[in-house]
């Protein structure tokens, strides 16, 4: 890892106390409403996350395209983290965004009607940022490509390679 990645993880992965959620305009990562101020050492960078957990935004009557990116991701993190589900250091929460019960999560993520966010968690600590490469890989005839990409991402963080 070079100085300045290592410099501009520290610079955006301090949380601060925000009347709600932000995209920073540089970064994309996003600081959630009272959230405690921290700053990763850099022995926490490297380390492996407690937990993760995917968050997706999705409408309640979805058009089949984005109907099948949801269930590719969901496909992608229940047969491919099992173990990791079942002990609780990988969660997979389904947000229907459209629903006004949800508004509250929809402004805390600052998440539009179809939007996946991560969550890494180290102690107290909690890095959140959009994926948006999955849109690239939407349709039936991506589904292997998509869920092959959850697949890598997520073993990724969970083995301390997200920075």
């Amino acid at each position: 890892m070079t100085i300045s990645a290592i410099v501009a993880i520290l610079t955006t992965v301090a949380c601060e106390n925000s009347p709600q959620a932000q995209t920073g305009p540089d970064n994309g990562y996003i600081t959630v409403e009272n959230a405690t101020s921290y700053t990763l050492t850099l022995e926490e960078i490297a380390s492996k996350p407690d937990k993760v957990e995917l968050i997706y935004f999705h409408t309640k009557n979805p058009c089949h395209c984005m109907a099948v990116v949801g269930e590719n991701i969901r496909y992608a993190v229940e047969n491919n983290f099992k173990e990791d589900l079942a002990s609780g250091k990988v969660k997979l929460t389904m947000i229907v965004s459209d629903d006004p019960a949800n508004a509250g999560l929809v402004e805390k993520y600052n998440a539009m009607l179809f939007t996946l966010f991560i969550k890494e968690i180290r102690g107290n600590a909690e890095r959140i940022y959009p994926v948006s490469d999955i849109w690239n890989m939407t349709g039936d005839d991506n589904r292997d490509k998509l869920i092959n990409f959850i697949k890598l991402k997520l073993t990724d963080i969970l083995e301390g390679k997200s920075f």
